[in-house]
């Protein structure tokens, strides 16, 4: 998965989570509340948050770029970093949080791929 920083370059994201990665970027950036979950008495409701949604793609864009990558600040910088958008935002986040996500995710990938080949 990739998307376009407002500098017109592209970034790969990776959204398998992987905690020793993300125990490493957890040093220079706080992932605390990427990682909670709520959840309601009622059904399985679960909510999510802008900030979540943005360090939910902050942290699979770090994921895939662990030696050369933007800081947070310069992620969300306004001439150069991503433009945030919870079209991305929602699905990078249940990847990370969610295998059956991921896997959903890749089968519609992969499905769509094969018919423009």
């Amino acid at each position: 998965m990739e998307i376009k920083l407002m500098n017109g370059n592209s970034v790969k994201l990776d959204t398998k989570l992987n905690i020793k990665k993300l125990m490493l970027i957890n040093k220079d950036f706080n992932t605390d509340e990427l990682v909670k979950m709520s959840f309601s008495g009622k059904t399985d409701e679960q909510s999510i948050t802008i900030i979540q949604g943005v360090q939910a793609v902050y942290v699979a864009y770090r994921q895939a770029n662990m030696e050369t990558y933007l800081s947070f600040e310069e992620f969300l910088s306004e001439d150069s970093g991503w433009e945030f958008d919870m079209e991305v935002a929602l699905p990078v986040y249940y990847q990370l949080m969610f295998k059956q996500a991921r896997d959903e995710y890749k089968k519609t990938f992969e499905k769509a791929s094969k018919g423009k080949l």
